[in-house]
Order: C-alpha cells, then sequence, then structure tokens
C-alpha cells in the first residue's frame, strides 16, 4: 500500500469512530498501488457518490458523480456548454460528461508528494468548498441535463 493511503487511513479511523462508516476502501492493483476511497456527499435530496484516490504519483483527486442515471445524447451540446462555463468560472474542478456511461462527472486534483500529502485537506475541500459549490449550481446542471424540472 502507498504512504498517502496509509495516511488517509488513519483519518479514516478517526472519522468512523462513533460507529460512522465515512469511507470505504478498495485497493487496486497496479504499479502506482492506487487506493480507491468510496463516500458520499449529500447535496440537497441527493446523496452523490464520491471517490478519493490516492497513489505513489504527485497527485491525488477526489471524484464526485454528479449524475448517477446517464443523460440522454440529445442533451450532451447542452451540458457541455454548461459545463464549460463552470469550467471557466470555478478553478479547483473539473467537469466533464464520461463517454463510457454519459453521466456527468466533477474532480478535483489535489497536488502533493507523499511527504506533503495531507488527508484532512482533501475531506476539508470536499466539506468546505466543493459542497457548497454543489449546493449552488447541482439543481442547474441536473436542469440543463434534463434529470430535474
Amino acid at each position: 500500500m502507498n504512504q498517502k493511503a496509509e495516511k488517509f487511513d488513519l483519518l479514516v479511523a478517526d472519522l468512523n469512530k462513533g460507529g460512522n462508516s465515512w469511507f470505504t476502501k478498495e485497493e487496486m492493483t497496479d504499479d502506482l498501488h492506487t487506493v480507491v476511497y468510496h463516500g458520499r456527499l449529500d447535496v440537497h435530496e441527493h446523496s452523490l457518490p464520491v471517490f478519493i484516490v490516492v497513489d505513489d504519483s504527485a497527485f491525488s483527486y477526489a471524484r464526485i458523480a454528479i449524475t448517477t442515471t446517464s443523460i440522454d445524447e440529445k442533451v450532451i451540446p447542452a451540458v457541455l456548454k454548461e459545463l464549460n462555463t463552470l469550467n471557466q468560472d470555478y478553478k479547483v474542478s473539473k467537469y466533464y460528461v464520461s463517454n463510457e456511461d454519459n453521466n456527468i462527472y466533477m474532480d478535483v486534483s489535489v497536488p502533493g508528494l507523499t511527504e506533503q500529502f495531507d488527508p484532512t485537506v482533501v475531506v476539508n475541500l470536499l466539506l468546505e468548498v466543493v459542497q457548497p459549490h454543489l449546493d449552488a449550481v447541482h439543481k442547474g446542471i441536473l436542469k440543463v441535463a434534463g434529470l430535474a424540472k
């Protein structure tokens, strides 16, 4: 296992005290010793899947599934226009429509070598920056995607 994951495990153990289960862990079998932590982020009435990926590279990232239902091919051009606007306005994240499943995702990259990696930065970024941002824009994205009124 990579050293970043060992640091993240300590934070998860602390967060999970008292019976809460904030993250589950999945170890991959690749050259970068990737570990994926699965969690959820509540935005309005939605519980969005979150994947925190840590490995031996100089980057870690959080991926948030903005939609869990594939969007219709017909609305993709309008969705991409909306996502491009968000990508220009909010520098901490990048939105995209996956070519694999036509879902909308947001990635937040966190640079940091193993020695400087602080898992609390990732979690605080999710709670203090990403969640308030999604509270403001999530409904609009779903509306453009044809998934909300």
